[in-house]
C-alpha cells in the first residue's frame, strides 16, 4: 500500500503560514529557514513561489492587507444595512488576531516595502471610516474625518500599548469605546 503524496504547498499556504508566523515570533519567525520548518518543507518549495525573502514579505504584506482590510470592507458593504455597516465593521476588526496587526507594524519598521504598504492601509482605513461616519449623517465632513483618524488611532493604539491586559480585554476594552462612540445622543 502506498501512502498518498504530500499535499502540494501553494503560495497561499506559504502566505497563511507568514501570518501565523508574525503573529507567534514577530518579524524574527519570518526568515526562510524558520518558515520552511514550521512548514516541514524545503528552501526549495520556497523559492519555488518566491525568488527572495523580500517578495514574500511584500506578498505577506498584500496579503495583510487583502484579509485584514479589504475583504472586512467588502463584507460590510456586501448584504450590511447602511445604518449597522460601522457596527459590523468594528465587530469584525475586534474579531481578528490583533498580534498580526502589531508583527505587520514590527515588520515595517525594518522593511520600506511593508511600512509603505501599512501607510497605504492607513489612509485606506481611515477614509472607509470616514466615509461611514459620513453617511450616517451625525456628522459634518470635518467631524467625520475627525472622528475617523480618532477611532482609529484608538483601534491602533489599543493593539500597540503594554497595558498589561490579556488579549480578551484588550477587545473587551476597546469594544467598550466602540459601544460609547456610537450611543446615541441623549436629550
Amino acid at each position: 500500500m502506498t501512502s498518498p503524496a504530500p499535499r502540494r504547498f501553494r503560495l497561499n499556504d506559504w502566505l497563511a503560514l507568514g501570518l501565523d508566523a508574525l503573529a507567534e515570533q514577530g518579524p524574527a519567525g519570518l526568515t526562510i529557514e524558520a518558515l520552511c520548518r514550521r512548514a516541514g518543507k524545503t528552501k526549495g518549495s520556497f523559492y519555488a513561489h518566491f525568488p527572495a525573502i523580500e517578495a514574500f514579505l511584500a506578498a505577506l504584506a498584500a496579503h495583510w492587507r487583502e484579509t485584514y482590510t479589504l475583504r472586512l470592507m467588502q463584507e460590510v458593504e456586501n448584504g450590511v444595512p447602511t445604518q449597522d455597516r460601522l457596527i459590523a465593521l468594528d465587530r469584525m476588526a475586534l474579531a481578528l488576531d490583533f498580534r498580526v496587526e502589531q508583527g505587520m507594524r514590527r515588520l515595517a519598521q525594518l522593511d520600506p516595502g511593508v511600512a509603505t504598504t501599512c501607510a497605504e492601509v492607513d489612509r485606506e482605513r481611515v477614509a472607509y471610516l470616514e466615509m461611514l461616519h459620513g453617511e450616517s449623517g451625525r456628522f459634518t465632513a470635518e467631524e467625520a474625518l475627525a472622528l475617523a483618524r480618532v477611532e482609529y488611532a484608538a483601534y491602533i493604539g489599543f493593539q500597540q500599548l503594554d497595558l498589561g491586559l490579556s488579549p480578551q480585554d484588550l477587545h473587551d476594552c476597546y469594544g467598550s469605546f466602540m459601544r460609547l462612540l456610537h450611543r446615541p445622543a441623549s436629550g
